[in-house]
């Protein structure tokens, strides 16, 4: 066994560089530009499906007024405390603090004062739950700026491979469909440059209401999710060539 490593070893040794340590082969030209007779076309495509909106996000806000700006920090402070300890004890629904300012107004006619208010958002999938809360929370002082549905990431991943399929699909029978009307053929794709699923926005009303004295009783508030449409975008750069060279 010793004899054979030797042998091996001084084989290699005396060997060409070529044999003893083959170099890892180049990598594949690109592929050449399109010649005089062919033609670049472009396109893109979009496919989209309607979906549910399956999560509710509300804004809400305590704000308070007065001629001390400390004792409107105490006030902020309490009442956001108490906000995120009624939300923390609901499954499903994910409290989030916001922007904290307190600042000075001073009215053109009237004397001046201080402002301040704290942001709170709520978001989740469980939309009774959290309406739920925001009727509390309402009822304990705070304010509601927006009520909105959206579309969930999990519900938009779990459509993006179908709508990428079908706007391939489509890409590829508009680029057939015009290649023929040019009596050309389709050679390949030089660049092809595929979306992520997305959807729009749902309008967000913002406003600033009025600040209300906590009542006992509040009524939840009401949503209804509606659709959204959810789309993925393809787009290609595709050669085509005469149909008979």
């Amino acid at each position: 066994m010793k004899g054979f490593a030797l042998a091996l070893a001084l084989f290699l040794a005396s060997a060409p560089a070529g044999l003893a340590a083959r170099p890892a082969d180049p990598p594949p030209p690109p592929p050449p530009p399109p010649g005089p007779a062919m033609t670049v076309l472009t396109l893109r495509q979009t496919a989209e499906k309607r979906v549910v909106r399956d999560r509710l996000k509300a804004a809400l806000r305590v704000e308070k007024e007065g001629a001390d700006p400390q004792a409107i920090a105490a006030a902020i402070n309490t009442d956001m405390a108490h906000a995120l300890a009624l939300a923390r004890k609901v499954l499903g629904v994910e409290a989030e603090t916001g922007s904290y300012s307190i600042y000075k107004v001073e009215p053109q006619n009237a004397p001046a004062f201080w402002r301040g208010d704290e942001w709170l958002t709520l978001t989740g999938t469980d939309t009774g739950a959290l309406l739920k809360l925001a009727g509390k929370l309402q009822a304990a002082g705070l304010l509601m700026d927006s009520l909105a549905y959206e579309v969930s990431p999990d519900t938009v991943r779990s459509v993006e491979d179908d709508l990428t399929a079908s706007a391939l699909l489509g890409l590829n029978r508009r680029a057939q469909l015009i290649a023929k009307e040019l009596e050309m053929r389709v050679v390949g794709y030089r660049d092809l440059h595929v979306g992520s699923a997305e959807t729009g926005a749902p309008p967000m009303p913002m406003f600033r209401g009025v600040a209300l004295q906590a009542a006992k009783v509040m009524p939840p508030p009401v949503a209804a999710p509606g659709r959204a449409r959810v789309r993925v975008t393809v787009k290609a750069d595709i050669l085509l060539a005469p149909r008979h060279p």
